[in-house]
């Protein structure tokens, strides 16, 4: 009895999978992703205040909201001729990493913690060297970065390269907020990743 009961539910379960996908079901539920993640640009700039003014972020680069589901709010953009994302990372309270920290020597450990925490998948980086490093001169606000390469752990002759920078701001949203770190991150495939598109959305924003 418990068996048939059993092939009962995996029948509806079955049914209603199939309905859903033949009356748009998932048509439906990529709309509604998609004016999440990308409402209108005077939207997103008024609800990215807490990380910055990116109105004069050029049209080159698309912006966009994160869903939540790693503990972290984020503010992504996107270089549409290339595809590099960037991803501004606030961590509330957390001390994964501050703009101090630029210049202590514990930097590559910090930062191989930071990369390895605030990403968004199972991969993780080992190897991390450090390329270079400095401040990029945004408006309102000095940046302090490193530029870093390293080798995608369990996957054999993977590397990635990347700029990771760090600053402190108040979330002006919630008034008497104190001031917390955002990460800026920007990392893809080795020969593919342009530090300069980076620079270059850094120095428009006002922090």
């Amino acid at each position: 009895m418990g068996c048939l009961k059993n092939i009962i539910k995996k029948i509806i379960f079955a049914a209603l999978l199939i309905a859903f996908f033949f009356f748009g079901g998932c048509d439906f539920v990529m709309t509604k992703y998609n004016e999440f993640t990308s409402p209108p640009r005077e939207e997103l700039l008024e609800q990215s205040k807490d990380f910055g003014d990116f109105s004069s972020v050029s049209s080159d680069y698309r912006l966009t909201r994160s869903i939540n589901l790693f503990g972290y709010r984020k503010f992504n953009s996107e270089y549409l001729p290339t595809g590099q994302k960037i991803t501004i990372i606030d961590l509330k309270n957390k001390d994964i990493i501050t703009p101090e920290d630029f210049g202590s020597k514990e930097i590559d450990s910090k930062i191989n913690n930071a990369l390895n925490t605030l990403k968004d998948s199972i991969i993780t980086l080992e190897n991390l060297e450090i390329t270079s490093r400095g401040t990029i001169f945004a408006t309102g606000k000095n940046i302090p970065f490193v530029s870093f390469k390293a080798d995608v752990k369990n996957v054999p002759f993977k590397t990635v390269e990347g700029t990771i920078g760090a600053y402190k701001s108040p979330n002006i949203s919630k008034k008497g907020s104190p001031q917390t770190t955002k990460v800026i991150l920007s990392m893809r495939d080795c020969k593919k990743y342009n530090q300069q598109v980076t620079a270059n959305y850094i120095k428009s924003v006002k922090f």
